[in-house]
This record gives C-alpha cells, structure tokens and sequence, in this order.
C-alpha cells in the first residue's frame, strides 16, 4: 500500500470510501479506506489466479465475535459496490483463531461468507477451526517474531503440526484445508510437500525454480510420510463448550500457543495502527 506505484490508487481510494462512507456510519473513514484498499489490492490477483483471494480482518477485532461478523459481511459490501460482477464466493476473510474469532466464522458460514482461520498454533485451534466450518486454516510453522527480528530465533518451528492436523481432518471428512504459512527456507517447504496448501514467500519460490532433483528430495524429507507423528488424539468437541477449550489451549504447549498467538495479534494490530494512519495522513494532504 506504502509503495509509490500505488499513490494514485490510494487517493481513488480515499475518494471512494469518502463516498460510500453513509453506507458504513460506524465505521471511521481511515478503517473503510484500509478494508477498500486491501481488497483493491486483492482484485489485483484476481485476474492471475484461479482461486480465492485472501483479506484479513481487522486483528483488532480478534476478541469480539459480533465485530468480526460484521467484518465479513462489509467486505462483501465492498466488493459488490466497487465491481457488481465479482464473484464473492472467490473473497475468503482470514480470521485469528481465537475463541471468539472462531465461533464468528461459524456463524460467517452460515451467511454464506467464507473464512481462514490463521495465527494456528495449536491443536486446539485445528479442532475448533474445522468445527466453526473454516474452508481452511493456517498453521504459523514459526512464530511471528522470527519473521520481524533477525536476531530472534525461533528453535521449535511446527512442522509436524501441519501433518498433524491434515491427518486429524482426513480422518474425521472435514472438509477445512491445512494451509501452511510462515516457513523460512525451502528446507522447510521440502518438508511440507504433501500439505494441501503452502504460503511461500517470492524468493523461494524463486529458489524452488532454481533447484535440482527436488523430486528425490521430497520423497527424502517430506513428513507426509513420516509415521512416527500421530495421527490421532483424543480430542473432545470444543465448539459449544468454551471453558474446555480456553483451559485445554491455555495449557496447550505449557502456554506457548497462547504466547505465540498474544506475539502475532500485537504484530499484525500494530501494522493495521500504520495502515490507518497512512489512510488519514493521506486524506488530510487531500483536503
């Protein structure tokens, strides 16, 4: 958004969202702006992919169901007033999986409105995510942290808890995808080969291309196949029992996924706090 090819859309933006902004009156103009702009942005894909298109709601909004529904039915809005012709079954919201986030996409499914359930770091959060009918959810193999500090290091990156969790949904026919995220090295996406969905950053891709023999590599490293990782534990239901669940994940790990999970929400909160700003900068420049 920040870059300087996008100046001009960001003022279309602007003037857009200052025009529909009676149809949004509990919402400020520079939180529309941002959601215009991130689906802008979006709509940019579109004509290169085949599948959906990804808009996270606001993380801000991680502890609060109702907000969080409201969320997903604006994007629709939105999308169908800036082009009456987009498909929104191609939109799909990615959510924090927090309690609360959860259970919105439960009822988000029963709107009609598609959802990711992201910042995973857990079983817990794989169970409930496939319950709540999310189309897919994405285990963070590192921690946030490791993606913002070079110095940091994450040294438990959850690799087995994508296989974990892809075993646990074929098992039950669930239909949820395990959408892998936040890897840092092709070492690692090796390892992954089997998952049903990857998020890889350019570069390695740009180094996948560039690479010999991957065939035999992944038949050597990928955890697909590895049957020491259990495919099944006894998991209870946990999308009409929200003690059960915040007691089990609060002591998932010793506490780590609940760290990891806090770590993650102040990041990407922090990054909305910028975008906002940049949107009302921008507007006060624009008079």
């Amino acid at each position: 958004m920040i870059k300087p090819r996008h100046d001009d859309r960001v003022k279309e933006v602007l003037a857009f969202s200052t025009k529909v902004k009676s149809e949004f009156p509990t919402l400020r103009l520079e939180e529309l702006a941002f959601e215009v702009m991130a689906i802008q942005l979006a709509f940019l894909i579109i004509p290169n992919i085949t599948g959906a298109a990804h808009v996270m709601a606001n993380p801000c909004y991680s502890y609060h169901t109702e907000k969080i529904v409201e969320t997903g039915k604006r994007l629709h809005k939105i999308c169908n007033l800036l082009d009456p012709t987009f498909d929104t079954n191609r939109l799909v919201m990615k959510v924090a999986a927090t309690w609360e986030g959860l259970q919105a996409c439960r009822e988000l499914a029963l709107c009609g409105v598609k959802s990711l359930a992201t910042t995973v770091f857990t079983m817990e959060q794989v169970v409930l995510a496939g319950e709540a009918g999310c189309v897919s959810m994405s285990p963070f193999v590192h921690e946030a942290k490791a993606h913002f500090d070079e110095k940091y290091s994450d040294e438990m990156p959850l690799l087995r808890l994508c296989v974990q969790a892809q075993q646990f949904y074929k098992k039950r026919s669930i239909n949820t995808k395990v959408k892998a995220c936040a890897t840092l090295s092709v070492d690692e996406i090796l390892q992954l080969a089997g998952v049903d969905a990857l998020t890889i950053m350019p570069e390695d891709l740009e180094n996948l291309q560039k690479g010999t023999g991957c065939v035999r590599l992944v038949e050597n490293q990928s955890l697909f196949g590895d049957n020491s990782i259990p495919d099944d534990n006894d998991y209870p239901s946990y999308l009409d029992d929200e003690s059960t669940y915040r007691l089990d994940f609060s002591r998932s790990g010793q506490g780590k996924g609940q760290y990891k999970l806090m770590q993650v929400l102040a990041i990407f909160s922090d990054f909305q706090f910028k975008g906002e700003e940049f949107m009302k900068a921008h507007k006060q420049l624009l008079g």
